[in-house]
């Protein structure tokens, strides 16, 4: 694996950074330029590109900002930036812009703004309004029917003592995101807590797949120990009762989508103890419809586990603060990904990860197999070499240019 400056300024506070892949190639990088994690005195999104598969990032553009002035005066802040890639090539940022009063996550009144570019990103048109209020932390995807997907989260205050409540929300655009339907709300887990006082399942961003079923995978903090998924088998008006993923400690918000080959890839922040870390989950579309209703309403289950998991960095800095990020499949396979951190910088960074599939399995892509058979002889590796030679001689028959739902 390879680690890459996306962009480092010792001055600023440079986090929550995504990336897709325009029609043409560039690779454009989004992110929030602030003094401190949250987005304050003032705050700009801007965008890097690069046109060298993310190896060199050209100068940052400011896309749209809050000043001082404007912060102080009641305009607003901005807070998360995310970016997508339609197929006509039209590439779509949206940033929610957030009215706090003071530090504290409390109720608030928020507006997600939406920026266009038809050129790969080298210009932006916005923002428009969508009316999407009182939720923050965008995710957007394109589904295959067209149709446009955001999710947001909605946050109320809690008992005294108890933090906040939040409630992950979703909203759909059958007109490219000139009107919007919403919010469809997600229900809380139905089994009860481990730790904490309520269920807090937030941050959520989804994958479709091939028979069009729409999975949410989402954060939670409340009880704090695992990453939740929930599905829609109507487009995401509505969605069943969350359960949980194998994703330990998904404290920071997930970005998901699916690679050539159709399986699924989480990146998120691992919050455990003082530390935050960068994971990637790696699932097929048999796991990631394990346990969750079919369109009958049935559980679907299953036998070992299709998942694998990686470490892809650790913050460690005494004030760690890292894991929102963003990630795309360059055309050799390869993924490369985003992520904001502290770690050796006074402020947060931009980091960027070239990743192949090397670096997480060694095994061909399409699947995630486990084999251990019983091996009396000790000639089990050769049994295992023979299925990887299959499974590589099925990856070099596909065709790649075929693209999945929500591929990245």
């Amino acid at each position: 694996m390879q680690t890459i400056t996306v962009s480092r300024n010792d001055d600023i506070y440079e986090a929550f950074a995504d990336i897709a892949r325009a029609a043409d190639g560039t690779l454009v990088c989004t992110y929030r330029e602030s003094m401190a994690h949250g987005p304050r005195p003032w705050s700009k999104v801007v965008v890097r590109r690069s046109y060298d598969r993310g190896l060199s990032w050209g100068a940052r553009q400011v896309v749209v900002e809050r000043t001082r002035e404007q912060t102080d005066g009641g305009e607003g802040r901005l807070n998360c930036s995310r970016i997508t890639t339609c197929r006509d090539g039209v590439m779509l940022l949206i940033v929610d812009l957030t009215f706090r009063k003071g530090r504290e996550m409390e109720t608030c009144g928020a507006r997600n703004l939406f920026f266009r570019s038809h050129d790969h990103g080298a210009t932006w048109q916005g923002p428009e309004e969508t009316g999407m209020t009182e939720a923050i932390v965008p995710s957007i995807k394109e589904l295959s029917n067209g149709d446009l997907i955001v999710g947001l989260t909605e946050h109320q205050a809690g008992e005294e003592g108890k933090g906040i409540i939040e409630t992950q929300t979703v909203y759909l655009s059958s007109d490219r995101g000139r009107t919007w339907e919403g919010p469809f709300k997600v229900p809380d887990p139905g089994e009860p807590m481990v730790t904490g006082h309520y269920w807090r399942l937030n941050e959520g961003d989804f994958v479709e797949l091939d028979d069009g079923a729409l999975i949410l995978y989402m954060r939670e903090d409340g009880e704090g120990l695992s990453g939740w998924k929930s599905i829609s088998w109507d487009g995401g008006r509505s969605w069943s009762t969350p359960v949980r993923t194998r994703m330990m400690h998904c404290l920071g918000r997930p970005s998901v989508g699916r690679l050539r080959s159709g399986e699924i890839v989480v990146t998120y922040r691992i919050g455990c103890g003082l530390s935050t870390s960068l994971g990637m989950h790696v699932e097929t579309p048999d796991e990631a419809r394990r346990h969750l209703p079919d369109r009958h309403g049935y559980p679907c289950s299953g036998g070992d586990p299709q998942v694998r998991f990686a470490f892809l960095d650790n913050d460690r800095s005494i004030c760690p603060d890292s894991g929102y990020s963003g990630w795309v499949q360059r055309p050799d396979g390869s993924l490369f990904v985003v992520n904001y951190i502290n770690d050796d910088a006074p402020r947060a960074q931009i980091r960027g990860y070239c990743v192949g599939r090397e670096d997480w399995f060694l095994f061909p892509e399409g699947a995630i197999r486990f084999d251990w058979a019983s091996d009396p002889e000790g000639q089990g590796h050769v049994a295992r070499q023979d299925v990887i030679r299959r499974q590589r001689a099925w990856a070099d028959g596909q065709d790649w240019s075929k693209r999945v739902p929500t591929q990245k």
